[in-house]
């Protein structure tokens, strides 16, 4: 019997067309020994319809969540039903290369258990509102993090994501205790948690493509900067309010720029 150590974990609400490219560029990748759970979010389009030969292959398990409740919430069941080392996070509109987790799942094997989360390149693939592909632009370059205020001060939004499950589990999942339920920003929230305990690892690979599109959740800027910057400052808070957070824009994005030293750190 095969031995699955990779579990793919895909969140979807209302991916549309998106999912099928998804699903296929995991049943293609050069590593075989890998799973899938497809949580839907309470989608209302006919996503889950367009993949069903998809669905009933035995090596995906589909959570049908009855009402909306956002990706945190959604990625939390997910990880509950995972029992393998390592979690391939993937968005319901991206899609892998086709030696993605086999990249990957040889880099896993190399590093210290201390490492958490693996990343590499992307390619980000600009499409319009039919869907029509308008232009790739490889996005490399990273690093390697142990020091969680120099992590916090790159801005870096490391993909894909490779997780080493036991590391996401003994954090507590994705966090949902801020003003949104853990509806936005899941992603940097989970790194500051990991980064407290862990180390953050990079490879010069190109790994991921990241569909740019009308319908993006990063698309809503304004909301985007207001999650940011709570999440700023409720991670310094949380460790041990020692610095105070100074903040610029980039093309409208808020990004952190500095961190000031507190006279009277809590």
């Amino acid at each position: 019997m095969k031995k699955y150590d990779v579990t793919v974990l895909i969140p979807s609400y209302n991916p549309g067309m998106f999912l099928k490219d998804a699903l296929e560029s995991v049943f293609r990748q050069t590593y075989n020994k890998w799973k899938i759970v497809l949580v839907d979010d309470a989608s209302t389009d006919k996503s889950l319809a367009s993949v069903e030969h998809y669905l009933n292959d035995p090596r995906v398990t589909l959570i049908r969540l009855k009402k909306n409740v956002g990706q945190s919430k959604a990625q939390n069941e997910g990880l509950a039903v995972i029992d393998t080392p390592y979690i391939m996070k993937l968005d319901a509109d991206d899609w892998l290369f086709i030696d993605t987790i086999e990249k990957l799942r040889n880099e896993a094997e190399k590093v210290s258990e201390q490492v958490a989360l693996i990343w590499g390149n992307k390619t980000d693939v600009y499409e319009d509102r039919e869907g029509n592909k308008l232009l790739e632009v490889p996005r490399i370059g990273g690093r390697s993090y142990s020091d969680r205020y120099e992590f916090l001060l790159s801005n870096d939004v490391p993909f894909p994501r490779f997780y080493r499950t036991s590391a996401l589990k003994q954090v507590g999942g994705w966090p949902t205790d801020d003003p949104w339920d853990g509806r936005h920003l899941e992603d940097k929230r989970m790194d500051a948690l990991l980064i407290e305990h862990f180390t953050i690892h990079w490879i010069d690979e190109m790994l991921y493509n990241y569909r740019q599109h009308a319908n993006n959740a990063t698309k809503k800027i304004d909301l985007y900067n207001e999650v940011f910057e709570w999440h700023i400052y409720h991670t310094l808070k949380k460790w041990g309010d020692l610095y105070r957070p100074v903040f610029r824009k980039y093309c409208g994005w808020q990004q952190l720029a500095q961190l000031l030293p507190n006279q009277n750190p809590v």
